[in-house]
Order: structure tokens, then sequence, then C-alpha cells
């Protein structure tokens, strides 16, 4: 891969634990002689010689490569900033789960210098596109790495979606709201509302309705060659759409939401070499238990 010359640092979590990381990241740059670029969200956060931005244009244009220092919310968060771009991010775990985020917090400066001498390697996930319809125009189209989820705001009752996907009807939803994810979203929101976990290296979207009224109306998985339709036939849905839970707004009556294949994300930065079944082994504690101590045949 190409050596990186210079680096954006960005963090939002107000934790204690991300100064220390902060003031590392800052000593190895001296050190390394490679430009570390800072977030204007951290000011006061950071030592005195730090190269903090004025403006997160300014930070975009200065960094080469995005680091993100926090958990997988940080992680999206900086996909989203960069607005898609081809700038390779890896990301730096202070979360809990963090399966975006592939380094250890003390890893960093090893990592760093695997990244500024280009050892490193780039894996790629599907993302969605979301377009908003209202009146047969586009209004507001949103992209996302994790999932695109419809849910209600205000009101504690159930809502009703009706779903297509492409030109069949699968049926009207009575739910809390409906969840659409990449394989790679597939062990976030999804998973906590009973979806499947998938393989990230698939094509496909994962339908997970939240809390339905009928115990049947199960997960699905559906192909990614054609699209995914949601209408809003209430009178008032009171439902908001979001991507990543990062960018949202609310909906009306008769809005419909599109939702496509969008292509892949290309530049995530990958250093270790360890399996997908490997990070799930050890995310959520599969086997930890077990009376033959995890031992494989």
């Amino acid at each position: 891969m190409v050596p990186v010359t210079s680096f954006g640092i960005v963090a939002f979590k107000k934790s204690k634990s991300i100064e220390p990381i902060l003031s590392r990241i800052q000593a190895w740059s001296i050190t390394s002689n490679v430009p570390v670029y800072f977030h204007p969200v951290l000011k006061n956060r950071l030592p005195p010689d730090a190269n903090l931005c004025e403006s997160e244009q300014i930070f975009l244009r200065k960094s080469r490569a995005l680091i993100s220092v926090g958990g997988d919310g940080t992680f999206l968060s900086t996909i989203h900033m960069s607005r898609f771009s081809g700038k390779p991010v890896m990301g730096v775990n202070m979360g809990g789960l963090g399966f975006l985020t592939d380094v250890a917090a003390d890893a960093v400066e090893d990592a760093m210098d695997k990244i500024a001498e280009g050892k490193y390697t780039k894996f790629k996930r599907m993302m969605l596109e979301a377009r908003v319809m209202r009146n047969g125009r586009t209004i507001k189209t949103f992209r996302a790495l994790n999932d695109i989820f419809l849910n209600r705001f205000n009101t504690p009752k159930l809502t009703s979606i009706a779903a297509w996907h492409g030109g069949n009807f699968i049926t009207d939803f009575h739910c809390d709201g409906i969840i659409v994810a990449t394989p790679s979203g597939s062990t976030a929101y999804s998973l906590a509302a009973g979806g499947p976990i998938v393989e990230p290296d698939l094509r496909a979207f994962l339908l997970t309705p939240i809390c339905p009224q009928s115990l049947t109306e199960r997960p699905l998985i559906l192909p990614c060659d054609t699209y995914i339709r949601f209408a809003m036939r209430q009178k008032d849905p009171q439902i908001l759409i979001s991507a990543d839970g990062l960018e949202s707004m609310p909906l009306d009556s008769g809005d419909e939401v599109v939702i496509r294949y969008g292509g892949e994300q290309k530049n995530l930065i990958r250093l270790s070499s360890r399996s997908y079944f490997d990070l799930l082994r050890t995310k959520l504690e599969w086997g930890k238990n077990y009376k033959y101590g995890g031992k494989q045949e």
C-alpha cells in the first residue's frame, strides 16, 4: 500500500481515557517526523504543541489518512464526516465491542508506524443508499455503512410500514420500526433487534422489523440486486429515518423510502490477519465457558 504521509485524529468521547492516547499520538508524531493533525472538536484536550486544525475542512484537507479514537460510533462518524471519501480510515478501539475498530489502545504507535510505512491492507464493505421520496421527487438522500432504519418517535403506539422488494409486495409491518442493515452492520442495531449475523463480504439486505406485532414476522435476508421500498400510509406516521444513527429526518404521510445497494467503501484499513470468526469469538465470547476450553478439533 501507499505510505501515509500525514494523519488526522478524531475523538468524540468525553472520557478521560482518551487524552493519554492523544498525547501518545502527538509524541509519536514528533519522534517519527510524520505530521499529525487533530480535529477542532479536541480543543482543550491536547498537548500545547499539538496541531489543532481551525476547521473540519482544513482538517480533512491536510490529513492523508484518518484515525478514529473511540468505538464503532466514532468510526462511523469519521466515515460520514469524510463524506465517504477515499481517505484510508483506521479505528482505535476505546469503546465496547468494536467490530469496526481494528487496533487496541496499547498498539497505537505500532499501528501508525506500519501505516506510515505502507504496511497495511484495505478492506471493503457494502454501503446503502436511501432516497426519501415526497410527491414523486427525491427530497433527501442518505448513505450508510451499517444501517438505515425507520423508527417511531413521540408516540408509544405501533406504526404501520408497507414494504416491497423490487416489484414484489412483502407485507404491512405493524411494529416499532424497521432496520435495513448491510452484512457489516449485522452485528449492530439489527443484531440487538433479533437479526442474524451475516459474513460481511456478502452482498445482501438484512430487513429486521423492530418488535413486530406478529411473532411470525421474522428478519429477512434479501438480494441487493434490486431495491427495497417502504411507504408511510398512516395519517400522522411520526416516523424518523436515520442513517447509521448519525443523519436523520422525520417522514410525512405518503412519503416513500427507496433503499438500494450503494456501492462499496473500499478504504478501510486492516492491520490484523484474524478471520471474521476469530473476531466473533473474541467480541461475543463464543465458547468462553465451554468445558473443553474452546480448543478446536
